[in-house]
């Protein structure tokens, strides 16, 4: 992030912010459902693959953030 003159954040990449914060309300949501699934419930398995997938999206676009980060950095010097 970087800071602007009025003292508040711009991000670097908020359509990258913007799909991990909805990311984590689906890992968030899975979370909670497994936690009342019965141990036997057919659907465990999807909600633990869609949690996964949430999972590793999110840090997908993380790791992308932090590279436009460095690039950003590396244009400027």
């Amino acid at each position: 992030m970087a800071e602007l003159g009025t003292g508040k954040y711009e991000l670097d990449c908020p359509l990258a912010h913007n799909l991990i914060n909805k990311l984590s309300v689906i890992v968030g949501t899975c979370d909670l459902l497994v936690e009342k699934a019965p141990e036997d419930s057919p659907a465990l398995p999807q909600m633990l693959l869609i949690r996964n997938v949430a999972r590793s999206m999110a840090a997908d676009l993380g790791q992308f953030q932090c590279d436009l980060v460095r690039l950003r950095i590396g244009n400027k010097n």
